[in-house]
Formats: structure tokens, sequence, C-alpha cells
């Protein structure tokens, strides 16, 4: 199709997945450029640029362009007569200002050359030339007419010539067939792309959203903005679009379009495969995660109601028995560390913790894995990577991917059920409606109290039967194997997968790893000092220069401060103590001890920025001091030779010195005071006449000068 001048071009943006208009304004005579204005935005006009003819050829073949043949501001170029007169004046004063610019093509399109003709055009017609700039941009913009330049007070209703053709006065019964063709499909996959997958829009809405993006005739202006023409006759049928989409995409994809990838990958790929298909026996493989139990807790003194408690459970693949639990209050790396030492603990004593007496063969597990399998939350901690001391590999199934894990995950969906049968509290709905009961109401367990329930669970579930979906290997049915998690643990638990650490070791391993400085106060970690007697031993703390240079690696657990761990070069492990000085801190989490420091910090810095006020004062009042000081000096030494400020000193020190002592004695009684001033306990001193060198105080103080005399003539 040619192109010629006022030729409206829609460019298809693929990044933005939208179409661009712009109007062809002028044709270079042997057609290799072409001057092209963007009319999207008539609020903000941009200057015409210059194109390749044949670029804008090759796009229209390929399909990234199209011409569009209605103008969507048709109603503005070609107004009714009325209109046309009541604002002709206007339109007669502006195309005035620039008749003799516009027809200077190309120059006017030209940056180097347009602005010296419009400082020309403003020097004749006397018109600032912003304006000159707005009338210019406003007749490119709609076509190079002279309507352009109406004063449009339009808002650009529906033009009657995309009304016209629109209606074609045929039923779309009627019609003709639609022949699709390979355009058509990439538009389809487009459309699937944009708005059934990326905007979640159903089918019905991606089909009509995109006749009005790749099949419309064209735009119109209505409340500012373009509005899309479509003539559905001239477009395929929803029925064509249904069709290639039932048989492009296979049930998964269509899936995965719709709900995404991670979803499609849970609830629409195949399931041909066998979970345990590489799994040896027990131990070979545990899976752990945790859940929100669904019921409400109270508070140690059963006052209060502290919302639901997470629940750890750590469960072996191949028998699918419950190795390990823990009841926490948050998740975190902490509370899974506990439940995996609980993992290679005596469940025997576990239990008797809570009241609970069972046999080891109640609950055998007290074995580490070869391999554990979690999730992306809390496990992801680098902390994890210590569990390669203890010859246990950890890997982490991506987000959002329970499958993965399957066995963990429908262990709480069993126990959440079971749970709520048995314990008042119980939320049965994550989000209440109105008139529905608060389980808060009901609450009465405490955290010990629901801990013993879940022990009970544990221990019930190791020998209740298992799942349908359990697949009886040929090895179980010639030994006979009971069919539980228990018996299927106890039958699989020789195959050597399964291995122990000292819990010393596994301690280690799981707890989180720190920093120390050895200094002469201690470890120092945290901004709290360690000590050990092995240190002490060996005076770590009293070299020659301990300046805390020194680093150290410490395990710690930040829910008791109370204690580090080191690991020695021999291999063996200390455990460090806080000394005498922060023994306050004893048995405080770490965030409250980091509180405590982070308050002490923010205080001496603020202190420390009022220091500045508070030192003003014991400033000023020694500057005047010194001052009133300097001057009694001089006036008192005023005539007599350097000299003499150095003779006497002890005898008049020792003068002074009796004077002041005197004046403030308990014993110093003044006459002048009435029987109830004396009888307040207030301690007034005497006056005294003052002494000089000429005439002592009294005959006492004469007395004891000259026996003060004759001793250092004595030694001398």
């Amino acid at each position: 199709m040619q192109i010629v001048e006022n030729t409206i071009v829609a460019f298809s943006d693929q990044l933005e997945m939208k179409e661009i208009l712009e109007r062809v304004l002028w044709i270079s005579p042997d057609r290799t450029e072409v001057v092209l204005i963007n009319i999207v935005n008539k609020n903000k006009i941009d200057f015409p640029y210059f194109r390749q003819y044949s670029e804008i050829e090759h796009l229209i073949e390929d399909g990234f362009a199209r011409i569009i043949h209605v103008d969507p501001d048709l109603k503005l170029i070609a107004p009714d007569e009325d209109y046309l007169q009541k604002h002709k004046k206007s339109q007669e004063a502006k195309w005035e200002i620039i008749k003799d610019i516009v027809s200077k093509e190309p120059d006017i399109y030209l940056k180097e050359h347009r602005g010296q003709l419009i400082r020309d055009a403003g020097e004749t017609s006397g018109k600032p030339l912003n304006i000159i700039y707005d009338c210019l941009k406003k007749y490119w913009f709609y076509g190079k007419s002279l309507n352009g330049l109406l004063n449009n007070y339009f808002d650009c209703g529906y033009p009657q010539h995309a009304k016209r053709i629109n209606n074609t006065g045929k039923k779309p019964e009627d019609r003709e067939g639609y022949l699709l063709t390979e355009v058509d499909k990439r538009k389809f996959k487009t459309a699937i792309e944009r708005f059934h997958k990326k905007e979640g829009k159903n089918i019905k809405e991606t089909y009509k959203h995109m006749l009005q993006t790749e099949y419309n005739e064209g735009y119109y202006r209505e409340h500012g903005v373009m509005v899309p023409i479509v003539v559905v006759n001239n477009c395929p049928s929803e029925r064509q679009f249904r069709y290639w989409y039932q048989h492009e995409y296979s049930e998964k994809e269509k899936y995965e379009k719709k709900y995404g990838r991670r979803k499609a990958e849970m609830n629409a790929r195949a399931l041909t495969g066998n979970p345990i298909e590489d799994i040896q026996g027990p131990g070979a493989l545990f899976e752990i995660d945790s859940t929100p139990a669904d019921v409400i807790l109270m508070s140690n003194d059963n006052k209060t109601e502290i919302g639901r408690a997470h629940v750890y459970f750590v469960k072996d693949v191949m028998s699918r028995m419950i190795t390990g639990m823990h009841i926490c209050r948050n998740p975190s790396w902490e509370e899974a560390m506990v439940a995996l030492e609980n993992v290679a603990t005596d469940k025997v004593e576990f239990c008797a913790r809570y009241g609970i007496e069972i046999d080891e063969e109640d609950w055998p597990s007290r074995h580490l894995p070869k391999f554990i399998a979690a999730d992306r939350g809390e496990m992801k901690s680098r902390n994890s990577n210590n569990l390669v001391m203890i010859n246990v590999q950890i890997g982490n199934a991506p987000s959002g991917r329970g499958d993965l894990k399957p066995f963990i995950e429908q262990q709480f969906r069993r126990f959440n059920a079971r749970i709520r049968e048995l314990i008042p509290g119980a939320v049965v709905k994550q989000h209440r409606e109105r008139g529905d009961k608060n389980p808060a109401d009901y609450a009465v367990y405490t955290f010990e109290a629901f801990t013993k329930i879940v022990i009970y669970f544990v221990l019930e579930f190791n020998k209740s039967v298992l799942s349908e979906n359990f697949f009886l290997t040929r090895e179980l049915f010639e030994d006979k194997v009971e069919l539980t998690p228990l018996g299927v643990w106890n039958w699989g638990v020789h195959k050597n997968l399964l291995h122990e650490k000292p819990r010393q070791l596994i301690r280690y391993s799981l707890l989180p790893r720190g920093e120390g400085s050895v200094t002469r106060a201690g470890i120092i970690f945290e901004k709290m000092a360690y000590t050990c007697d092995r240190a002490i031993e060996e005076g770590w703390f009293e070299a020659e220069r301990v300046d805390g240079s020194k680093k150290i690696e410490v395990c710690y657990d930040s829910r008791n401060c109370s204690s580090i761990f080191l690991k020695l070069k021999d291999g063996s492990f200390e455990q460090c103590y806080l000394t005498a000085k922060y023994r306050d801190y004893e048995g405080l989490h770490l965030d409250d001890v980091r509180i405590m420091v982070r308050y002490k910090k923010k205080q001496m810095d603020q202190k420390k920025k009022d220091q500045f006020n508070v030192e003003a004062v014991l400033d000023s009042v020694a500057r005047s001091m010194t001052n009133i000081e300097t001057q009694k000096t001089k006036e008192a030494t005023s005539g007599r030779p350097k000299s003499a400020k150095f003779k006497n000193k002890r005898f008049v020190r020792t003068l002074d010195k009796r004077v002041d002592t005197s004046k403030g004695a308990w014993t110093a009684v003044n006459t002048n005071l009435n029987k109830d001033e004396l009888l307040s306990g207030e301690v007034v001193p005497f006056q005294k006449p003052q002494a000089t060198k000429e005439q002592p105080i009294n005959n006492m103080q004469l007395f004891l000068m000259s026996k003060n005399k004759e001793k250092r003539k004595e030694r001398d």
C-alpha cells in the first residue's frame, strides 16, 4: 500500500504492548525519507522527525505497522459550518503567524533551520516564540489543516465517519468466513501472552482486548484519550480464537498461562513418576517444614491468649515416620535447629521432660539422615551449610513447589485435621465471617500442654496404618512387613543409611557462627566478655600485647547469651561463660542484649551532644573568675618584686590551712547567733580577724609558729 502525505501509520510497540500513531507530514521527492509526527497525546506534542521510507514499508509488510484509514480528530478537522464560522477569526489570526514558514519544507522540519525561521516569524508578527511554536505544532498535529488551528472545545466525540464504518448493515451470521493467516496467529499469541498470561484476563476478555489493539480500524478521541474503532465483521471471530487456543496449547500450558508456572508444575503436570524411586531405605531422606497449628493457645499463667504456635516436623520419606518435632512461637533458624537436634535425640529422655513415659521401641528414631529436603525459608540460611560437619546434606526446593516434599506437606494437613477434633479453641476458618464463633473464646491449652498433645499425636501416627498411596514394594511384601511407619522403620533401619553423632558436635554444627575478639577483658562477642578455665590457665588474656586484633570463631545460641562455644585446634569444644562484669546479662535473649546496647549507645550519643551545653556553665564561670582572681592578684602583688611571690611558701600554706579549717570546724560557734539558730543544726563558720605576716591571729598560733621555726633550725 502506498504511503502519501497525511497517512496515519500505527506502529506496534513490542515492549509496551501498544500501538503508536504517527502522521506523515512530508515525503522527499525521491521517496527515500519521510517526516512523521506522533499524534497520540494532543497535550504534549513532539516535534516531527525523519525516517526512511523503505523502513516503514518493511514494517507494514511484516505486520509490525499498519495504515489507519480513520482520522482520530475528524471532528476538529471537518467541523460543521456553525462551529467554523464561530472560531474562524481565531483560526485566521493563527494562520497569519505561521503561513510564511510552514511551506518552507523540509527546512522547517530541521532543527538547525527551524529556530531561525521561527525567530523571523516572531519579528514579523510581533508574537512570542512559544505562541509560534504552539501554532506550528497544532498545524502539523492535525495534518497540516487550517482547521487544526481552531480552538478545540469538542473533547473529541465519536466521529460520524466511524459510525458509518461500524454500521455495515450485516448481521454476524451473514458475514463471510474470515480466513486466518500467519499474521493473525502471531497476533493471537501476542494477545495470549499479554492479556491472558501477564494480566490474568479470561479468554473472552483477552479476545476483546486483542480486537481493540490488533484489529482496530482507527481511533477517535474521547475524554482526552484514544479510543479504538473495531469493526467486528472484519476481524477473526471469538470461536476461531478459542479453537486456535485449544489446539495450540496443551492443558498444562493453558493452566500455566492462567495461573503461572509454579502452580502448573504442582497442579497440572503429569504424575507418572515415583517420589521414592531413588530411596533405598529409612534415613536416606528426611523432609522438614513448619506450619501454624490450627489452635489458639494461652499464656503459661492461663490468663492471656497468645495466638497460634508453629509446629516443626521432620519426617522420614521411606517409612513415613515422624523422626523429630519442635513447637515454637515463631519459625526461625534457631527453632529449626532445635527440631534437627530432636531428630538425633533419645526420645525416651525427650518425652520424660514432659511427664510422658515411653519405651525406646515406641519411638526409636535417634539418628541423622544422609539428606534433608527443606524449602527456601529458614533452612536456606548459611548456617545450614555447617550440616556437612555431621555428614548431612541439605537441599531447598524452589518456593511454591510443595510437591517436591509432598510427605511433610500432607503430614501437616492430617495433623491439623486431627488437632481440630480434640482441642478447644481450634481455628476452623482462616477468615471468620460475621456471626462465626471466635476460637479464642474457647482457648484453654498452654504451650506446654499443647506440646504434650503433639507428642501423643506423633506416637499415635507412627503406629497408624500407612496411606492408601503408599507403594508396597516386592521386598516389603516378601518380608511381611507391618504397614505402619514404625514397622517399615524397624524393617529398614538395618540398611546402614542412618548414623549418629555426639550431641555436642551436633549442637556445634547447628549453632550460628560469629566472630569474637581476644582482649585483656576476655573474649568480646556482641559487646559482652566471656572467659573459660582453659583460657585463664593458658594465659590467653595475659599476653604482652592483647589489643583485640586476634579474632576467634564462636558459636552462640541467640535464645540465651549466658555462654558461647569454641572449637579448639585439637578438635575439642570449650564452653565459655560471661565474666563477672556482664553476669547481670545471664539468661537474657541476645536480642534483649542488643536492645540494651542500642539504648546505651543512643543515650551516650545524645549526652555527648548535650555535653557542650553542660560544660558551657563551668567554662563561663571559670573565665569570669579567672578575670576576677587575676585582677586581685595584680592588685595584691603591685609594687612587689617577682621573687617575693615565692618566699615563705610553707609558712603561708600552713597558716592558710589552719585558718580555713578552723572556719569549717564542727565546733565553731558564732556568738552573734540567737538560740533558735544554734538549735537549727546548721554549721556557721565564726568570724576571725585576718592574719598578716606582721601580725599573727592569736598568741596560740604565734606560739606554734615559733616552735616550727625552732624545729627547722635544729634540722639545719
